[in-house]
């Protein structure tokens, strides 16, 4: 993503200086380059014949003082009505919704996004799919984002599941996200531009998703062409370097339009012969469609005891690595086993085409490739 351009003019000197330092912060100065005025002739000298992208000031300014700027956004020192958030910006708030209402505001009413987008940027998205229940995709899935966040990575996890669990991990205060749905469903084409004031941020992991409500209506109405419409959304913010998807096990349209547009998938597999049987039979059939690249999907198998099932050998996955039942999880709640997860991350990040890790060795106890 190229740089947006912000200027700030305000004659609140305190505010100026509290502007500043926040935009120091690297997360800040890799998605904005700020210039900061109190001194409205400075300003009208600096900003002179010079293309800018938002100017946000508390001065009523002339319009050939605004000529230069794509959009003007007034600072505002009272909250405002919905109605008034496209032309002023309250002044009170912390500073990353401040910004992400900002951007929210400059991709509203840009129609040529391409002057922000870099085209050379790649988003990886990763999908985490189960053929049958309870295979641990969702807490493997947050390990992997929460790892990726940690290494400095911008992480997007993206629950597509109709009952989800996502507040069990996730603790942000935060009003529902749900008008994503209308937005996709009715008016795509301001869904880019929504999407930064319609996520939420964890603070203990430093993960962005939607906070949705668990067994939403909408969800089992998605269709192909939504599913790809919304991660191609994410992807055209360039905001991230990974979108991480949690799939729910069945069979629904959503799931398979989720894994065909992945970069990559991680299939989980429980160590009971229900979940290979089901599996095999989903990829045999091509119950999720025959659309689907299989050389990017990585067979992971969870919960492994001391002996598989009986059988096992007979199953042709090709298991990229085995994950040990943890006995102790027993005892933690969800969160918790998130919060102090310090291994399964970095161990699936290993398996990742996209180099964040070097290559694991492949763990082999006795299946052939498909």
């Amino acid at each position: 993503m190229n740089k947006v351009k912000l200027t700030l003019l305000t004659r609140d000197n305190d505010y100026a200086a509290y502007f500043s330092n926040y935009m120091i912060n690297p997360d800040n100065s890799e998605k904005f380059s700020a210039k900061i005025y109190t001194d409205i002739e400075v300003f009208r000298k600096n900003t002179r014949n010079q293309k800018q992208h938002v100017l946000i000031t508390d001065f009523k300014l002339k319009p050939d003082d605004v000529i230069t700027f794509e959009k003007v956004v007034q600072l505002s020192e009272i909250p405002l009505a919905e109605d008034d958030k496209e032309k002023a910006i309250f002044k009170f708030q912390p500073l990353t919704q401040f910004l992400s209402q900002i951007l929210s505001i400059y991709y509203e009413t840009n129609e040529k996004l391409s002057t922000v987008f870099d085209k050379n940027k790649k988003e990886n998205v990763i999908s985490f799919y189960s053929g049958s229940g309870a295979a641990g995709k969702t807490i493997l899935s947050l390990c992997l984002a929460k790892y990726l966040a940690q290494q400095g990575k911008k992480v997007f996890y993206l629950n597509f599941e109709q009952l989800h669990t996502t507040n069990l991990y996730f603790k942000e205060e935060k009003e529902s996200s749900t008008e994503v749905f209308y937005y996709l469903k009715n008016n795509n084409e301001r869904l880019l531009s929504k999407i930064e004031s319609l996520k939420s941020k964890d603070a203990f992991t430093n993960i962005d998703y939607f906070s949705l409500p668990a067994e939403p209506e909408e969800m089992q109405t998605l269709t192909s062409e939504q599913v790809n419409g919304l991660i191609t959304s994410l992807r055209d913010t360039q905001n991230y370097d990974f979108i991480l998807i949690d799939l729910e096990s069945s069979l629904h349209k959503r799931n398979s339009a989720a894994m065909e547009t992945s970069d990559e998938v991680f299939w989980i597999l429980n160590s009971d012969e229900a979940s290979f049987s089901r599996s095999q039979n989903i990829l045999d059939n091509n119950l999720l469609g025959s659309n689907i690249d299989r050389s990017k999907i990585h067979f992971m198998l969870n919960k492994v005891g001391q002996n598989m099932f009986e059988g096992a050998d007979n199953y042709n996955f090709s298991i990229e690595d085995r994950i040990a039942f943890k006995q102790n999880w027993l005892e933690m709640s969800e969160g918790t086993k998130l919060l102090e997860d310090n291994e399964l991350g970095k161990m699936l990040a290993k398996h990742l085409k996209s180099g964040i890790e070097a290559e694991a060795e492949v763990a082999s106890f006795g299946y052939e490739s498909r």
